[in-house]
C-alpha cells in the first residue's frame, strides 16, 4: 500500500511537470462539448487560444500556474460557439438600406404616402431614397398603378422601397427612367416587371419582381466611398457586436455582392483586427451575367484564406419564395391567386435554371467551391439535387460540400437523396411564420395538401442528413436559441432532441465550413470558441430555450462579449466592480476598480492575436476615486484586451476597441 500511495504521488508530480501552464482554465461547469459521444465535463483549459484540457474540476488542476486565470462557472451551462451558416450581417448592419420603415400591415397603399411624407428621407449618396417594410399585397390592393402614389411624394427623386420578404420592390417612375425601363423591357432572368395591371397593356406599374428588383437595388447602391464606410461601421459597431451577444462566432454571409465591394469591407475590417467572429463568405451568382465571363470572375475571387476570413463558397438562387408565386413547384399555385397576382407563370420562376445550374456547380467545385443554393419550392429543390447529382457524375466525388437552404417545400422522394449526395440540409425554423401553427397561411398559394408539412426538417434528419439551423438574420431573430427551441416544438416536423439541435449549430456549421477539425465542439485541440449562458438547456422546458441569454463569448480564447450584468455576477469575484470604458476609444480608456489594490498591481493589454502590447504599473496611488487612465494614443485600430491584476487575489479583463 505504502508502494502505491509513493508511486500515485511521483506520478502526479511527473504529470504536473509535464503538463502545459494554462492561460485560462474554467471549472465547476457544465460543458457540453458537442463531441461524437456527446460528452459533458467539468472544466477545460485553455493555452494560447486553444483547448489542452477538458475533464474534471481535480483533473484540471494540473495545468493551473502562477499565472492561469481561473473562472468558476458557478454550475452554468457552457456551449461551444454557436455557428449560423446562413446570415446577411452587412446588409441588416449598414446604414445605406433604408431611411423610412413601413408596416406590412397597412392594407391601404395611400396611406403610406404620409408615413414617407413624415419621414423627410434624404436621398443616399448615389441620389436615392430607400425604404422598407410594405407587403405587396397592400400594393395590390391599390386603385392605381402604385409608382403613381409614390410619385405624389418623389416626383422627381428616385425612389425604391423594399417589401417586408426582400423579394420585390416598389418603385417610382423617376427611378424607373434612371434603370430605362421602359413598357418594351422585357423581364431579366430571374424577375419580372409588373405591367399593365392597373392600365393599358404597355404600363409600368412600379412593381418588380425578385432579380428585376435585384438589379434595381444593386443601381441604387453602386459602390462608392460613403456607401462602403457605412457598411463597414454598420459590421463593426452594430452588427459583430450583436452576434458576439448571440453566441456566435462563425458565420457564412448568405450573399456577398462582390461587384458592391463587400468583399473588401470584410477584409478591411479583418486587417484592422476587429473581426470577432470567423467567417466564410460566398460571392453571388449574377442572374443577368453571362457565364462565360462570370465563371473566371468568380474564380479569381478563391481565397482558402485563414481561421478568420475565407471566400470559398458560392450563392446562388434557384427560385424565389411561396408567398410571391415565385418559389419554382412541380405543379401550379391555386387558381385564385394566379388571378389576383396575374404573373406570366404559374409554377414560379428560376433565377438559375437547372441547365445552367448544373454547369456553375459543375465547372466551379473543381476550383475548391462550395455551393449554398437557396431553393424554396419542391422543383426548386429537386433541380438543385440533379444539379449536384450531375455534377458529381461529371467530376466524381471530389469531396465538394454543397448545401441546400429554406427547402419549404419539399418532395417525399427527395428526402433521401440528400444523404445519399452529401448535400447539407440548411433550415430556418427561428422565424415564427414557419411554425405549424402558420403552414395554414400558405393555403391560398400552394392548396392544404402541399402547405401540410413545411420545412420537413425531421423526416429529411431521419432520411439521414446533415442538417444545420440558421437565422437568415435579419429576416428573423439572430439567436440561435429561439432557433433551438423552434426546432424542438414544431411537432409533427421537429428534431428529437437539444443535443441533436446544439449540433446543427455547432460542429454541422463547422463542416460545412470547413472548419470541423478546429472548432465547433469543445475538444482538445480545436480553438476555444465557447459561450456560457444563463440557464441549462439540456433540463428545462423546450419551450423556455429561446428566452436563453448569453453570458460570455469567448473567439480562441478571447473574450468578445460579456454580459453587464450576467457577466459581473458570474465572476468568481463579484463584490468588486470593474470596468473598462469607453468600450470604443480613440485616445484614451479607464480603468475603474473598486477592490483592493496591491503595490504590484498592474495593467496588461493584448491585442487580438494574444500578444503583449503594453504593460504598466496600477498601484493604489495611480488610481483616483478608483479609477485610472491609460493612453492609447498610439495604438492601431483594432480589438484590444485589457487585464488587470489587483496583485493579491484578482485578475480581470475586458476587451475595447480602438478607432480612429
Amino acid at each position: 500500500m505504502k508502494n502505491i500511495l509513493i508511486l500515485t504521488v511521483m506520478l502526479t508530480m511527473l504529470m504536473s511537470s509535464n503538463a502545459q501552464i494554462a492561460d485560462t482554465i474554467i471549472k465547476s461547469a457544465k460543458i457540453y462539448t458537442a463531441d461524437a459521444s456527446d460528452t459533458f465535463v467539468q472544466a477545460l483549459a485553455i493555452k494560447d487560444g486553444l483547448i489542452i484540457y477538458t475533464g474534471t474540476d481535480a483533473g484540471v488542476n494540473v495545468y493551473l500556474g502562477a499565472g492561469t486565470t481561473v473562472k468558476d462557472a458557478g454550475g452554468r451551462l457552457i456551449l461551444p460557439g454557436m455557428h449560423d451558416v446562413h446570415m446577411h450581417p452587412l446588409e441588416a448592419s449598414s446604414t445605406n438600406g433604408s431611411s423610412c420603415s413601413l408596416s406590412s400591415a397597412e392594407t391601404n397603399p395611400e396611406n403610406y404616402k404620409a408615413i414617407i411624407q413624415a419621414c423627410g428621407s434624404t436621398p443616399n449618396a448615389n441620389g436615392w431614397v430607400l425604404g422598407w417594410g410594405h407587403s405587396i399585397y397592400t400594393l395590390l390592393n391599390a386603385t392605381r398603378a402604385p409608382r403613381l402614389i409614390l410619385d405624389e411624394v418623389y416626383p422627381t427623386t428616385p425612389a425604391l422601397f423594399m417589401e417586408e420578404t426582400s423579394h420585390s420592390m416598389w418603385i417610382n417612375t423617376a427611378g424607373l427612367n434612371v434603370l430605362g425601363i421602359t413598357d418594351s423591357t422585357p423581364d431579366p432572368v430571374g424577375g419580372h416587371i409588373v405591367k399593365s395591371k392597373w392600365g393599358t397593356v404597355t404600363d409600368v406599374d412600379g412593381i418588380l419582381l425578385d432579380n428585376a428588383g435585384d438589379v434595381a437595388i444593386s443601381v441604387a447602391l453602386v459602390t462608392n466611398g460613403t456607401l462602403q464606410t457605412n457598411n463597414y461601421e454598420g459590421l463593426v459597431y452594430y452588427g459583430l457586436p450583436l452576434l458576439a451577444k448571440n453566441g456566435i462566432t462563425s458565420i457564412c454571409e448568405g450573399r456577398t455582392y462582390w461587384k458592391q465591394n463587400y468583399i473588401q469591407t470584410w477584409q478591411q475590417i479583418k486587417a484592422n483586427n476587429l473581426l470577432t467572429c470567423r467567417v466564410a463568405l460566398a460571392p453571388w451568382i449574377y442572374p443577368d451575367d453571362n457565364d462565360a465571363t462570370q465563371i473566371p470572375a468568380i474564380e479569381a475571387l478563391y481565397d482558402a484564406g485563414d481561421d478568420m476570413l475565407k471566400i470559398r463558397q458560392i450563392k446562388l438562387y434557384s427560385d424565389g419564395i411561396l408567398i410571391n408565386a415565385t418559389a419554382a413547384m412541380h405543379d401550379d399555385y391555386e387558381a385564385g391567386i394566379l388571378t389576383t397576382l396575374g404573373f406570366p407563370f404559374s409554377k414560379g420562376l428560376n433565377y438559375i435554371d437547372a441547365s445552367r445550374m448544373t454547369n456553375l456547380i459543375t465547372a466551379l467545385e473543381t476550383k475548391g467551391f462550395d455551393f449554398h443554393i437557396h431553393a424554396i419550392g419542391d422543383r426548386g429543390i429537386t433541380e438543385s439535387l440533379d444539379a449536384i447529382a450531375t455534377a458529381r457524375a461529371t467530376n466524381g466525388d471530389i469531396g465538394a460540400r454543397h448545401r441546400v437552404t429554406h427547402l419549404e417545400v419539399v418532395k417525399t422522394t427527395d428526402y433521401l437523396r440528400f444523404s445519399s449526395l452529401n448535400v447539407t440540409v440548411d433550415m430556418q425554423v427561428t422565424g415564427d411564420f414557419t411554425n405549424p401553427n402558420h403552414w395554414h397561411d400558405n393555403d391560398n398559394f400552394i392548396g392544404v395538401t402541399r402547405s401540410d408539412n413545411l420545412v420537413p426538417v425531421k423526416s429529411i434528419y431521419d432520411a439521414g442528413a446533415k442538417v444545420t439551423l440558421s437565422s437568415d438574420w435579419d429576416v428573423s431573430s439572430a439567436s440561435p436559441f429561439v432557433g433551438i427551441q423552434n426546432s424542438l416544438t414544431r411537432a409533427p416536423q421537429n428534431l428529437p432532441n437539444v443535443a441533436t439541435a446544439v449540433k446543427a449549430y455547432t460542429i454541422n456549421g463547422a463542416y460545412v465550413m470547413r472548419q470541423e477539425d478546429k472548432t465547433g465542439s469543445l475538444e482538445v485541440g480545436k480553438y476555444a470558441d465557447l459561450i456560457m449562458v444563463d440557464r441549462d438547456i439540456f433540463t428545462i422546458p423546450n419551450t423556455q430555450i429561446g428566452a436563453t441569454k448569453v453570458v460570455f463569448t469567448w473567439l480562441a480564447g478571447n473574450q468578445v462579449y460579456q454580459d453587464a450584468v450576467l457577466g459581473t455576477a458570474e465572476n468568481m469575484q463579484n463584490s468588486t466592480k470593474f470596468e473598462v470604458y469607453p468600450t470604443v476609444a480613440h485616445e484614451e480608456v479607464y480603468v475603474y476598480f473598486t477592490g483592493e489594490k496591491a503595490t504590484d498591481s498592474s495593467i496588461d493589454i493584448y491585442d487580438f492575436s494574444g500578444k503583449r502590447i503594453s504593460k504598466q504599473k496600477a498601484d493604489p496611488d495611480s488610481f483616483t476615486n478608483n479609477e485610472i487612465k491609460i493612453d492609447v494614443s498610439g495604438f492601431s485600430e483594432g480589438i484590444y484586451i485589457l487585464k488587470f491584476s489587483n496583485g493579491i487575489d484578482q485578475t480581470k479583463s475586458k476587451k475595447f476597441i480602438i478607432s480612429k
